[in-house]
């Protein structure tokens, strides 16, 4: 997904305009590496349709990945950010297992 197409940017922006602002976007590799992060609970949101990277393991390592789909997604910005901020409180409590 090309950067400027990546749904994830309308979702970073509309996030913090309806108050999570412990939502964060992280681009990488010139674009080509979109996620979006929070760190507590420690989540991380991968669209489905990028890329495996192995910037996931060195960002994130202790972070539970949940994959997007174009699905959740397709209904624009507002429903990915309900869908967030839903999932968000599904995890609150998420903590990293440790070894």
């Amino acid at each position: 997904m090309a950067e400027q197409d990546h749904p994830f940017h309308a979702v970073a922006d509309l996030a913090q305009r309806r108050g999570l602002k412990d939502l964060e976007i992280k681009v990488e590799r010139g674009g080509d590496y979109v996620r979006l992060y929070q760190a507590t609970p420690p989540l991380f949101f991968k669209h489905r349709d990028d890329p495996s990277d192995s910037f996931d393991r060195e960002a994130f390592h202790d972070f539970k990945r949940i994959l997007l789909s174009e699905e959740d997604c397709a209904q624009g910005p507002e429903a990915t950010v309900a869908l967030i901020r839903s999932l968000l409180e599904k995890f609150a409590d998420y903590t990293p297992r440790r070894s």
